[in-house]
């Protein structure tokens, strides 16, 4: 590190830099040759002796920082909004006028009254697959297995004495009279069309599409649902496209300052942009990895960070250790001995306050910093 080569190509050893002090020496000679005399020179070595003092007063120690090698990471912020992941709209079999809603936020699970029409309520019972008949005795299909298997699970089928299969028995009818009297249906133990509603998994209500009063069909979406998941959606310029993956982990700054991490499910595949933006984007979803650190949080401003350049195993210095050569390029001061040394370096990478440095710099050496 403190040898340099020639233009022949043999190697010299470099020259250690000492930081110049000022010399006040050319003002002190002058002052004695006009004075001249003894009184003159006592004079000029009393100043020179005094400044001499000042200087090694006000001089100040030089600061170092070691040389590391290290990886940088390029880190790009972008604006988002977590909110709850939209559901399907919740629609019902039944025509009517609504008598009774629930509330926006409320989640509706097995068992559960969706809407109150003609002051009958209408339940959400589990099942893949949708109601289209009424459910009554004698009647076989999967239908029927999906209503059995959601009365047993809420209890109704105190004896036990129900088979679950696809078929309407008057045992059936029993645990139907049952659970008919327990949420204050017309108790005839026939499932009427649009008494119930099957869904695969408890919903959210989110908007309210319909009031109390309105008259409503067979059919009509009555509210709007959130799966009750949690989602974070931001843009991405498409500049930066390839900085991202779907799959890729990124950290999520939230409301409270909370840092956690998400992992992205969707990049979209169509740019869009806005008037005024200046920039085409890409819509991102990303689902946070713990999803109870925003428990109570819907349409909430988050931000999103990502590494979007980077670069493994480098020599970096602090940036303010670099020094730009009068002939151009830049150099670091390297402590040697008792002194410093300036050695030529290539500059890379940028990040986090610090610089690839390329050239006679190692791990562990000291450089001089302001």
């Amino acid at each position: 590190m403190t040898q340099t080569k020639t233009d022949s190509g043999a190697s010299t050893k470099a020259p250690v830099y000492q930081r110049p002090r000022k010399s006040k020496t050319p003002w002190v000679v002058g002052l004695i040759l006009v004075l001249g005399g003894a009184a003159a020179i006592w004079f000029a070595l009393q100043g020179s002796s005094t400044e001499s003092a000042d200087e090694e007063t006000v001089a100040e120690p030089l600061e170092f920082e070691e040389a590391v090698r290290t990886d940088l990471e390029e880190v790009s912020e972008y604006e988002g909004t977590i909110g709850q992941l939209e559901g399907d709209p919740m629609a019902v079999r039944m025509s009517g006028t609504v008598t009774a809603l629930p509330e926006v936020g409320d989640t509706i699970g097995q068992g559960d009254v969706i809407v109150w029409i003609d002051n009958e309520p209408v339940v959400l019972l589990y099942g893949d697959v949708p109601v289209w008949r009424t459910m009554r005795d004698d009647d076989i299909g999967p239908d029927i297995f999906q209503l059995e298997t959601a009365l047993v699970a809420l209890g109704f089928d105190e004896d036990g004495d129900m088979t679950l299969d696809e078929e309407f028995t008057y045992i059936t009818e029993s645990v139907v009279e049952l659970w008919q009297e327990a949420i204050g249906a017309p108790v005839d133990e026939i499932v009427n069309l649009g008494e119930v509603v099957f869904s695969a998994e408890p919903v959210v209500v989110d908007t309210l599409l319909v009031e109390v009063g309105d008259v409503i069909n067979d059919g009509t979406a009555v509210f709007t649902t959130s799966a009750g998941e949690l989602e974070i959606e931001f843009d991405l310029p498409t500049t930066q496209q390839d900085s991202l993956a779907v799959g890729d982990q990124v950290e999520v700054t939230m409301p409270d300052l909370t840092v956690t991490t998400g992992t992205v499910e969707e990049i979209s595949t169509i740019a869009t942009s806005t008037a005024g933006a200046g920039q085409a984007t890409l819509d991102v979803v990303v689902s946070l990895d713990d999803p109870s650190v925003a428990e109570g949080i819907d349409e909430a401003p988050v931000t999103i960070s990502v590494i979007t350049d980077r670069v493994t195993d480098v020599v970096a210095v602090p940036v303010e250790a670099l020094l730009a050569l009068s002939e151009g390029g830049y150099a670091v001061e390297v402590a040697i001995g008792s002194g410093t040394q300036l050695v030529p370096v290539e500059t890379g990478f940028y990040a986090s306050g610090l610089i690839e440095v390329i050239g006679d710099i190692a791990p562990g050496d000291q450089v001089v910093v302001p």
